[in-house]
């Protein structure tokens, strides 16, 4: 195990990819915090999974961990920062070892960390995995809530067969299917695409005049 320095994180229940970040987002400035390096197999399992670490583990992390609160420096319980050499990612544990929230790094951070892993010796961790975490599909948050309010806007034209039948027109490019309502729906939602814009301003549209 070792320190590193000066990183930011975003600690969250579901985990956030750097890229989706938002300025409205609560921020850790940690001053200084430990790493080990895993196993590739077990990085994914933990970085996936709510899992639990030992107790052992658990009194090594112990107060390590500092951020930055002001103009103070806060200690932090029990948190770790775990990479296998190609990604990194921190974990927050309660006190009984339960991962709680997790956060990825900054790409400049982040390969700071793999650099200084490098010549770091493979640590074995001892753990207990709890249950698998949801997984998101790829959209960004944003792009999730462009789709949520087009799921809301179709949820109030759900009965309105004529206008279901246009938008499955406009967003297939066909009016042949099945329960157009519902494939709509599953469609919007699994993917987002460049259509997801102008369709929303269709539906605008059309549920300001109804």
């Amino acid at each position: 195990m070792i320190f590193i320095y000066d990183v930011l994180v975003n600690m969250n229940e579901d985990l956030i990819d750097f890229y989706d970040w938002e300025e409205t987002d609560t921020y850790e400035h940690i001053r200084r915090g430990c790493l080990i390096k895993i196993y590739s197999e077990d990085y994914y399992n933990l970085l996936t999974k709510t899992f639990k670490i030992d107790l052992e583990l658990m009194n090594q992390i112990k107060d390590k961990t500092q951020k930055f609160s002001g103009r103070n420096t806060l200690i932090v319980d029990y948190q770790l920062a775990f990479t296998d050499g190609i990604n990194a990612f921190m974990v927050k544990f309660d006190k009984n070892g339960v991962s709680k929230l997790k956060s990825k790094f900054l790409v400049n951070e982040e390969v700071e960390i793999l650099a200084i892993s490098t010549n770091m010796k493979i640590t074995k961790v001892n753990y207990e995995i709890l249950k698998d975490e949801k997984r998101q599909n790829r959209m960004t948050r944003k792009e999730k809530r462009i789709a949520n309010l087009i799921t809301s806007e179709l949820n109030i034209l759900k009965n309105d067969k004529d206008k279901i039948d246009y938008l499955y027109y406009e967003w297939f490019d066909t009016n042949i299917g099945n329960d157009k309502f519902n494939t709509l729906i599953n469609s919007i939602n699994n993917e987002y695409t460049t259509k997801h814009k102008e369709f929303l301003n269709i539906l605008n549209l059309i549920t300001m005049k109804k």
